[in-house]
Formats: structure tokens, sequence, C-alpha cells
């Protein structure tokens, strides 16, 4: 019987601290499990003292986006051509604009692990940890650790057609709680109206004092908590994301693990949700309590309503394309709610920033089909690589 090789996969700008890439392995060795490969994606540092520390737990790749000749010689090796390599790993905002979309870093991750014939590649964020918020009392917060890597194969190894498990995270909110005028007409133009009453009220982080009991299929897979079955290569699409160049500025439409979803069900895979919701410091500063005026935490709010703007028109079309119960979207009830929202969030918070929201709202909907092209040739390129794979 062949030894399962597994990987964890991590994409970051750089890396110059350990954590939380260490308590990864170190709750991996504690659980029993043998981490075969560690694969890092960044943009522009590594420092080597880490990557020798990192060296003792496992095999090492790094992966710069933009820049793998790895990956590019491995992708002639098989057959595919330049057009169709720069279709998979493309960055054409990179040198002006230093940016890469999220879909095409996580692609880099994947590649990687394909090539170097993992069996299960692991992702987690840099801002997440391998334990469960379980509860606070008189300020003090209360952890308990988990067997991250043996939950996620505990599922991946029941059926077939399970190619992801995933769950969500404890700790606080991605936004901070805030109340202004019109915030419900901002968040309905963001397609987010569903967390109103939870920005507007809630403060506190999020607790879970058990896991693995609510389990069931789900479309929604967080990118920071996500375990994929290499095995089931040919149930396997890419990662997904749109950008926009606006104002002399790239913005990075989030998502790209929102729509790794509905492909794979396409592909007649399985998604599940294992109800393992591990601690996300999202803001980098556990337990003190997020606050919109900070500036670091309003530019979070700026950019991650940017980025669910440009990310609505690809994400409507593709769960309409894939799903008949998809919701209808009406685009102008959104647009001018947006219109009211934003205007009223770039006085409240003195912020200009704000009022270039409708704007972004129609331009990504007026290049949907440049990015519906897109992603047609992306699919193509990538089932002619699994096909040479399999050859």
């Amino acid at each position: 019987m062949d030894i399962e090789k597994i990987s964890f996969g991590v994409i970051t700008r750089s890396l110059t601290q350990l954590s939380p890439i260490k308590d990864f392995l170190e709750n991996a060795q504690k659980y029993g499990h043998t981490i075969n490969h560690l694969i890092i994606g960044y943009n522009s540092y590594v420092d080597p003292k880490i990557i020798n520390q990192l060296k003792s737990y496992c095999q090492i790749t790094t992966v710069q986006r933009g820049n793998s000749p790895y990956l590019v010689e491995s992708m002639k090796k098989i057959g595919l051509t330049g057009n169709e390599i720069e279709t998979i790993i493309g960055t054409p905002h990179l040198k002006k604009y230093g940016m890469v979309a999220y879909g095409t870093s996580r692609n880099y991750v994947l590649l990687t692990a394909i090539f170097k014939e993992i069996d299960f590649l692991m992702y987690f964020d840099s801002d997440i940890y391998p334990k469960i918020l379980v509860g606070q009392e008189n300020g003090e917060y209360f952890f308990q650790e988990i067997d991250f890597v043996g939950n996620h194969l505990k599922f991946l190894r029941t059926t077939n057609d399970i190619v992801v498990t995933s769950s969500d995270y404890t700790g606080y909110y991605i936004i901070p709680k805030m109340n202004f005028p019109y915030l419900r007409e901002l968040l309905f133009g963001l397609q987010k109206e569903d967390r109103f009453y939870y920005i507007n009220s809630v403060d506190t982080p999020v607790v879970r004092n058990c896991c693995l009991k609510n389990i069931f299929n789900t479309n929604k897979i967080l990118g920071g908590n996500q375990a994929i079955d290499l095995r089931k290569f040919a149930l396997i699409p890419p990662f997904y994301s749109t950008t926009l160049v606006m104002d002399d500025e790239c913005f990075l439409g989030r998502g790209e693990d929102t729509l790794f979803g509905p492909i794979i069900y396409s592909f007649d895979g399985r998604c599940v949700d294992i109800d393992l919701l591990i601690f996300h410091d999202c803001f980098g500063d556990f337990p003190n309590k997020p606050d919109i005026s900070i500036k670091k935490n309003l530019d979070r709010f700026y950019y991650a309503c940017m980025g669910w703007i440009i990310r609505n028109p690809f994400f409507n079309w593709i769960r309409k394309e894939y799903f008949d119960e998809a919701e209808k979207i009406d685009y102008k009830e959104r647009l001018e709610a947006l219109k009211i929202g934003s205007k009223s969030a770039a006085e409240y918070f003195s912020d200009e920033r704000f009022l270039k929201m409708p704007e972004a709202f129609k331009k990504s909907y007026g290049k949907l089909p440049q990015d519906i092209k897109h992603f047609h040739k992306l699919i193509n390129a990538w089932n002619k690589m699994k096909f040479l794979l399999k050859k």
C-alpha cells in the first residue's frame, strides 16, 4: 500500500515569522501525522532563517507568484502551450501594481502540490491557528487544541465524491461592529444584507465549545481552513477570482474559495463543512476588540467591500449557471442602495474612497463578459492539463 503524502499550503505576501506554520506542524506531530511537504506561495520575500527552521519538520517548497520556473517547466514538459500556461498562472497586474488575483495565488500552491504528487493538500492562512476559541470569562479567553489534519482526513477518506472539507472560524468576524445611517443599504448593495444585524449588534468573538457535530454539504468553502483530496484529481477544478483596475489601483475580487465550490459540484464532486471552527486572528491583535475607527481596520473594511463588489457579478453568474435555485439579483436596486450607503459611509468615516464603490459596481458588471471568457479559457487549459497528466 502506498504511503499517503500530505502537504500544507500557505499563501503570504512575505514570510518573516514562524507562527502559525510552526503551530500547524507541531499540531500534526502531536496527533501522529507525518507532513511530507510544506508549500509556501509568496509574493516578495521569504526569510531564509525561517525556512531553515521549518526544514526540520518537513520538505519545503517556496513558489513565487509570477516567477516559478518549476511550474512553467512542469507544464511545458507535459505539453501545454505558452498561452495555456499564461492562462493558468499569468499575473498581468503584478509588475505595475504588485497584485495577483487570489485565485491565481491559490493555483500556484495547488499546481505545485499536483506536480509533487501530493495526496492531500491542506490550506491555512497566515492568521489562522489549529485551535478553537471555546469561551471567555472575566476577560480571559480559553482555547482547545484540535487534531486539524486528522479531522479533515476523517471525512476526505470517507467516500469517493468528497473532494474538499472546510469550515468557518472562531474569533472576531472580519468586519468590526459598526452602525451609521444607511449601513443596511450599503450591505444590500454589497450582497451582504444578511450580516446587518450581526455587524450592527455584535462586538464579541465567535466561540464554540464543541466540534464535528453539525456536518453538512456546502458550497461555501473557506480558504484558510480547507483540505483537498488530490487523489480525486478528475473532480478538481482550478481556483478563480476576478480583479478590477480603477483610478490606477488594482483591486482584488474576493471569493476564490467561494467560487471553488460550485465548480466542484459541476464536476460531480462534493464539499463538506466538517464543523471545525479553528481560530482566526483576523485583526492581528486578539483579544483586543476590533475598532472600526482604527485605520488598519477601516482599510480592511474598505477593501473587503471592494472585493465583494468586484466578486459579485461573476459570483451571481456562476451560481445561476450551475444552480437553478440561485437568487435573482436586481442590479438597479442594489446599485441605488450602494450609492446611498457608500455616500453615507464616506461622510461617516470622512473617507472619500467609499465614493468609488458605485463606479466599481458598474465597471465590474461591465467586464463580466470578459471575466466569463477568461474563466472558460482557464477551465479548458486546466482540463487539457489534467488529460495530459493522466496519459
